[in-house]
């Protein structure tokens, strides 16, 4: 009768020992996204390119001391943060070659309008 009740505290004993899969498949993610944003993100959000490249350096040092969910965790984060930087950088391109645009036709306008017709 008694080991019963043992039974049952076991499995939750080892339950709570059981250790989640390496989160290689996160941090690769992390860190092709970070190499991916890096170029554009370097110019237009060196913060935040900064900040995802802090968390998958402590992402990755966190998996060699066997803390998988942090290290998942922080390589999920890593991965936003690159993202986001790359949607900074890349919205920044992209103004930049709107405004160049937006000159150009400006100084086409003008040239046409000086031109005797």
């Amino acid at each position: 009768m008694i080991r019963k009740p043992l039974i049952p505290l076991a499995v939750l004993a080892l339950a709570a020992c059981a250790t989640t899969d390496p989160p290689a498949a996160e941090i690769g993610a992390a860190r092709a996204m970070v190499a991916q944003a890096r170029p554009l993100a370097d110019r237009d959000a060196p913060q935040q390119i900064a900040e995802a490249q802090a968390k998958l350096s402590r992402a990755e040092s966190e998996m060699q001391k066997g803390h998988h969910d942090t290290a998942r965790m922080l390589a999920r984060q890593a991965e936003a943060d690159a993202k986001l930087a790359w949607t900074i950088a890349e919205n920044a391109r992209l103004s930049r070659t709107a405004a160049e645009v937006q000159d150009a036709n400006r100084t086409l306008r003008e040239e046409s309008e000086r031109k005797p017709q």
